[in-house]
């Protein structure tokens, strides 16, 4: 966002002078620094600001709040058009350039796109009050840290080779399933709210390199490892710090503005509407008090599952959206608090462990024990088949004795994972690395060096060392201090960076990159590129595969602009259906039995009937006259 200062310090001198004079009139000759400087006195004036909103109607002032929500961002035209009432579209561009011309905002091109971004000056002018009604009465559902958790069984599953990619790169089917059963407690909001936490998993491990492709397997990256091992304690405020630079690019100041409009709470629509801004891909719900998880903002739902909101539901939607403490934490101190860590280990082999415990202490027990349920107090069980198969995946001895000092067992628990841990770690069958000293003289000083040792598992007299594996690199630093430089070979190991593409496609939300300022402020601008821009959604003139869900967004929009509508449908009840072409008004939706039907009229025809949404294979919107008028 620019502040006005530097917005007229970017404009053309004759183009200044007519914004001066648009403002004071014409005074005769000025220097150029006396212009910039009345004309800013003059726009930047909050009260000028204030005047003209007050005699705005409500959809004009939603329109200006939305824009300042939307931060650096910005909104298109066409994204702007989805939050007003059908009946004020083409009202829309006029009052936008109005109030381009009046400096209360600007507009910037992405590839003749017109994006239009507010001033930093009046940042909290365009206040709209709620109008929703705030439910108390509904039960609060928290996700609190559970995503942490979630992070330490994809890590666990990976390590365990349960994560398979297809040849293309992408997740195996099985993975993904592997993924979903283990992520119980989302599908208390939806179930697609399992398939956002996901994207939102992968897409932080991916793109963090922490997970890596070998063969047909993902495996997790020495740096993940390295991470949890060293720096588990900050797991939780990393993931919010990646998603803020996603979602927000970086700047926390909105999200943190965003976030504290919610207060004590706003109902679903208010909040839905306030978080619309970073991710409008879909027309704005003017009628429902509450909403299903699909047509809540892809943010709003992130914020649920990295716990810095709570969702109050009833039968199975959101009524209202509530700060939770870890979010009032982290808008005073940046820092989103965690639940305290408790564990208890009972004589039975369970524990119970809260998800507030340390991230090492959760992968390793995902590795190594059974767990029972997905709640914010999880149920292990240790048995010893699923503990030698984690063994097998290859834990150091060092890091079982760890956690068996952490959960500190019952003596017979405790004596049973011993017999379990010598009968894996009793014999062992691997390649050990073998260090060869010709020199007697420093072999036997090496051998009386305490922080060398401690890098050894075994001294062998006259010979050498068998070096430790996790230390091998500290004990090739304190070579090098006695003039040795060993070859240490190269990895065997066959490893490459996941792939990002399917991720960055399941993730990504589109924010438009503003470059050129319009200063001419056109007519014509949005109207040449309004097609364009609609073509790109959903709502676009070319046929269109659409799921079922989009396939009912585009024909409640048809039904309520009431736009004709061109479908490529196959009726698959009948033999050797062909592909047929059909132009149509949308009069009705009766989604309420199985199987969905849609009431249509055929262009150019009287009677209606009803449409299985099954037979529709592609659709594109028509404009007004690309079909005859409806009888």
């Amino acid at each position: 966002m620019f502040d006005l200062n530097v917005f007229f310090d970017g404009m053309s001198k004759p183009l200044l002078r007519n914004a001066h004079a648009n403002a004071f009139g014409k005074k005769g000759l000025l220097n150029n620094a006396l212009i910039q400087s009345e004309t800013l006195s003059f726009y930047s004036d909050k009260n000028r600001v204030a005047g003209l909103f007050a005699k705005m109607e409500l959809w004009q002032r939603r329109c200006l709040n939305l824009i300042y929500n939307s931060g650096s961002r910005g909104l298109a035209f066409n994204e702007l058009r989805l939050s007003v009432p059908v009946s004020k579209n083409r009202e829309l561009q006029t009052f936008l350039l109005s109030m381009c011309r009046e400096y209360v905002i600007y507009r910037s091109f992405v590839g003749g796109t017109p994006i239009y971004i507010g001033f930093s000056d009046f940042i909290g002018c365009f206040e709209v009050k709620p109008e929703g009604e705030i439910d108390t009465s509904s039960p609060l559902v928290s996700y609190q840290n559970l995503l942490d958790w979630h992070i330490c069984v994809v890590l666990a599953n990976a390590k365990k080779k349960q994560l398979r990619v297809n040849s293309n790169g992408t997740l195996h089917r099985r993975g993904r399933q592997v993924c979903a059963e283990s992520f119980i407690s989302a599908r208390h909001a939806s179930e697609k709210a399992c398939e956002h936490e996901i994207a939102l998993i992968f897409s932080f491990l991916v793109q963090n390199g922490w997970l890596e492709r070998e063969n047909t397997f993902l495996l997790p990256s020495a740096s993940a490892i390295d991470f949890i091992h060293k720096n588990g304690f900050r797991l939780h405020q990393d993931v919010i710090s990646w998603w803020i630079k996603e979602r927000f690019h970086g700047d926390r100041d909105l999200c943190a503005r965003l976030l504290n409009y919610l207060g004590d709470g706003l109902s679903a629509t208010d909040a839905a509407l306030l978080f619309w801004v970073m991710d409008p891909s879909y027309r704005i719900q003017e009628k429902c008090k509450i909403l299903p998880w699909e047509f809540l903002p892809r943010p709003l739902c992130e914020l649920w599952l990295l716990g810095l909101v709570d969702f109050r539901m009833a039968q199975g939607k959101v009524t209202s959206v509530v700060l939770s403490q870890s979010g009032k934490d982290w808008l005073a101190t940046s820092i989103a608090s965690i639940p305290d860590a408790n564990l208890t280990s009972l004589p039975n082999f369970d524990l119970v462990v809260s998800t507030g415990m340390a991230p090492r202490v959760l992968y390793s027990l995902a590795c190594l024990a059974k767990v029972k349920n997905d709640e914010t107090f999880l149920c292990f069980t240790l048995d010893k088949e699923t503990y030698v198969a984690g063994l097998k995946c290859g834990f150091p001895e060092s890091e079982v004795e760890n956690l068996r000092n952490w959960i500190k067992p019952p003596e017979n628990v405790s004596s049973t994972l011993a017999e379990w841990n010598a009968s894996f770690y009793g014999a062992k069958v691997r390649t050990a690395r073998l260090l060869k000293v010709e020199s007697v003289e420093v072999l036997s000083e090496l051998s009386r060096f305490p922080q060398f040792m401690e890098c050894t598992e075994e001294y062998i007299p006259g010979y050498g060392f068998i070096l430790n594996p996790e230390r091998e690199a500290r004990a090739f630093e304190i070579l090098e201090n006695y003039g040795f430089f060993p070859y240490v070979g190269e990895s065997t190991e066959n490893r490459a960076p996941a792939s990002l593409d399917e991720w960055r496609a399941e993730f990504a939300i589109a924010w438009p990159d503003a470059k050129k300022i319009d200063y001419d402020l056109k007519d014509d601008a949005d109207e040449a590129s309004a097609q364009a821009t609609m073509d790109s959604t959903k709502y676009g003139s070319v046929y269109q595969k659409l799921s079922t869900f989009d396939l009912v967004k585009v024909l409640r929009y048809a039904k309520t602009v009431g736009t004709p509508l061109a479908a490529k449908i196959m009726d698959t009840t009948k033999r050797n259906a062909k592909l047929e072409e059909k132009m149509f008004y949308v009069h009705a939706l009766h989604l309420a039995k199985s199987p969905s039907m849609v009431e249509i009229q055929e262009s150019g025809k009287e009677e209606r009937f009803s449409l299985d949404l099954s037979f529709i294979r592609e659709i594109k919107v028509l404009g007004k006259k690309a079909a005859a008028p409806q009888a």
